[in-house]
């Protein structure tokens, strides 16, 4: 339980009752991310009703878009914004990595997230009311599931917060584990959804995308490449909504 109360902290503004941390737990943390989007996905889909159920739908289209965002207290829209600042600037591989651990906020961030925030509520706008209450609950779980994968599985960037485990050696296992939850919640949005499943499906692939981008521009994985890929693929999950 201790991993999955250290990746609530982690990963979730939501008050967490324990607060005990463990270093040696990280990899499990990471196995946990998937139920902290369950947790993330489980409230978005009580907005998501009460919006439905009242038939709000300008501000619910917009609650919808920033609500995955700060209950997640902005950690992934910050990932997303450090990697647009670094990946747009179109310098060498070294002055990228340095934009990135720069605190300050660029314009190419600026610009990147006004954009996503923009699509993201054209989208549900187009969308809302006409989304299965199971696409939503799942959404974050795969999105976090893909991200979960490449942090485990693709090297780090000597600056990143999980060059550690990957010096301790990662273990398969917490690899397995992860894809174990990727295909079942896929599978469940299949099953309970029909061909609106593919949201699902949609969604893994742009952040596996966004992954394998970025961290080919960078020369390696990140927790700010992990967030970017989070908000990428929710966004193009949430895109192939409109068309299914």
């Amino acid at each position: 339980m201790t991993a999955f109360f250290m990746a609530w902290m982690m990963f979730c503004y939501i008050p967490c009752p324990v607060t005990k941390w463990d270093d040696s737990k990280k990899q499990d943390m990471l196995v946990c991310f998937p139920i902290i989007g369950l947790m993330i996905g489980a409230i978005d889909l009580a907005v998501y009703a009460l919006c439905g159920l009242f038939k709000i739908e300008f501000l619910g289209s917009a609650l919808m878009s920033f609500m995955p965002w700060m209950l997640c207290g902005f950690i992934h829209l910050d990932g997303f914004m450090d990697c647009a600042d670094a990946v747009l600037s179109c310098r060498d591989q070294s002055r990228r990595l340095e934009i990135l651990k720069d605190s300050h906020v660029g314009a190419f961030a600026v610009i990147s997230v006004l954009i996503l925030g923009l699509l993201s509520y054209a989208a549900w706008r187009q969308c809302i009311f006409t989304v299965p209450y199971v696409i939503i609950l799942l959404m974050p779980v795969i999105s976090r599931a893909v991200a979960g994968i490449c942090v485990l599985g693709y090297k780090p960037l000597p600056s990143s917060s999980y060059k550690a485990i990957h010096d301790e050696g990662i273990k398969k296992s917490k690899i397995f584990i992860l894809v174990v939850e990727f295909i079942a919640a896929l599978a469940v949005g299949f099953i309970f959804s029909g061909i609106k499943g593919f949201a699902l499906l949609v969604c893994a692939v742009g952040s596996y995308l966004t992954v394998l981008d970025i961290k080919r521009k960078l020369g390696g994985m990140s927790g700010d490449i992990s967030g970017c890929a989070v908000c990428t693929g929710e966004l193009m999950g949430v895109i192939a909504l409109c068309f299914l």
